[in-house]
């Protein structure tokens, strides 16, 4: 059903958010207790291991075990990467690497072990199913089966579990066995509101369906937001036959926070830019749909014409919310930063779909988005590259931004709090992004994407 009007929920709070938020069932990470015994180490009896997998495939394997020579109880972290293939296509290997000690000093090379995986029956998930053992030289040596392995459940991550695996001051163990303040309405101070403004390109042939997945997963993340941090929401959807210079405009004439409210723009659709040194960042294409066919026969002047009577940079966008006064504003444009507006965006379905929405912690929503007080402008890609869009994941800027709050904002994080911060998000956004990038082809081109994120930020 199409909708032909700005949707908007004016200050949602919390018994609706409640609602809305219990149907984002799906978790985006995973989690799996597994048990083997090392084969040619005698004074080991077995080792146990917890493996976190996150919501873009990366994994973090906690391993712990008794050493019966320095009786000690020894905890070692490794992360995991490709080894060689196995013959079996349904089932993938991949060995230890990077280990680091937590707890005493391993005697095993874990470089020298691994995990054997199959494909989960949601083709998302990879679920491991047998220990490996590799030579120096990488080859595989060894398949072992586990003792014992589960899928765990968060309600399984109980102190007794995770006694072996973590230390009681690292935030993991903290988050899963300590009571923690869950956010609430008493903040000592008037309660605020949540902003929220997704202006999607949903109707574009080339890109709407990877628009139409940002705009969804968006709307996804800060409900989810709301709800975890008992705040009001007000969003606001720029799209179907709304979607114009007009009503943009008229949605940011109608934005009056207060102090000390949030404010979130984010921009996923056709994007351009201008010769102009003083403005790396694109502008947005608002040509209205039905405006479109004609604009794409006109000549390049007349174009041209057109396009300053239906274009808005996002720089322009940013100054004007940052005037409005609101303690945290968050701008985005995930588009594209090219000298014209390309009549077609290169769509390649080769992404892994995406488990959804991840399990968001209070504390870590609180630091974020209640404690900073900054504005920023951050975009996909710098001027002369395009932007990436999937119809699976949707824009891959995007979704590298969502896959990184994934990693701060859920009780899985396990670095400092002091690092919950938008520095580190967009940071870590841009170099995500650059890595992703490349594994998606132009089917224009035939070329590798190449895309450099960057973004201004500034304390309020």
């Amino acid at each position: 059903m199409k909708c032909n009007q700005i949707i908007r929920n004016k200050k949602i709070f919390l018994p609706i958010i409640l609602m809305y938020s219990f149907s984002f069932g799906a978790i985006g990470q995973s989690f799996y207790y597994f048990r083997f015994t090392p084969a040619a180490i005698k004074h080991i009896s077995n080792v146990n291991a917890l493996m976190i997998q996150y919501d873009d495939m990366d994994a973090v394997v906690r391993l712990g075990y008794f050493d019966s020579v320095q009786k000690k109880n020894i905890i070692t972290e490794c992360q995991i990467q490709s080894a060689n293939a196995s013959s079996n296509s349904s089932t993938v290997s991949y060995k230890f690497c990077k280990a680091k000690s937590i707890q005493g000093v391993a005697s095993i090379n874990y470089d020298l072990y691994g995990l054997q995986f199959k494909t989960g029956p949601n083709n998302i998930d990879l679920l491991p199913v047998a220990y490996l053992s590799f030579n120096k030289n990488g080859n595989q040596t060894h398949v072992g089966d586990f003792i014992s392995h589960k899928i765990l459940t968060e309600s399984d991550l109980t102190e007794n579990l995770l006694n072996g695996f973590y230390l009681k001051e690292e935030p993991f163990y903290i988050n899963y066995t300590k009571a923690k303040a869950r956010g609430g309405p008493n903040w000592g101070k008037s309660i605020p509101t949540l902003h929220v403004y997704i202006l999607a390109d949903l109707y574009d042939k080339s890109i709407g369906k990877g628009c139409s997945i940002d705009q969804k997963k968006l709307i996804q993340f800060y409900t989810s937001v709301a709800s975890k941090l008992r705040i009001r929401l007000d969003t606001v959807n720029i799209i179907n036959e709304k979607y114009n210079r007009a009503n943009v405009q008229m949605a940011l004439d109608s934005l009056k926070p207060g102090n000390d409210d949030i404010v979130v723009f984010h921009y996923t659709g056709h994007g351009f830019s201008r010769d102009d040194p003083n403005d790396p960042y694109p502008n947005l294409f608002l040509v209205p749909y039905p405006d479109r066919p004609v604009f794409d026969t006109l000549h390049k002047v007349e174009q041209e014409v057109a396009l300053r009577n239906n274009t808005m940079s996002i720089q322009e966008i940013y100054q004007i919310i940052i005037s409005k006064g609101a303690r945290l504003n968050c701008v985005f444009s995930d588009c594209c930063n090219t000298f014209y507006k390309l009549k077609n965006i290169p769509i390649n379905d080769g992404e892994t779909k995406k488990r959804g929405i991840f399990t968001l912690y209070p504390d870590y929503c609180k630091k974020l988005f209640m404690d900073e007080r900054a504005s920023f402008l951050a975009t996909a890609v710098k001027k002369g590259e395009q932007a990436a869009s999937t119809t699976s994941v949707g824009s891959i800027y995007t979704d590298s931004y969502l896959t990184i709050l994934g990693k701060y904002l859920t009780p899985a994080y396990n670095g400092s709090v002091d690092d919950v911060n938008w520095n580190s998000i967009l940071s870590n956004t841009v170099s995500v992004t650059k890595e992703r990038a490349p594994t998606v082809k132009n089917t224009l081109t035939q070329l590798p994407f190449s895309m450099s994120p960057f973004f201004t930020i500034q304390k309020n």
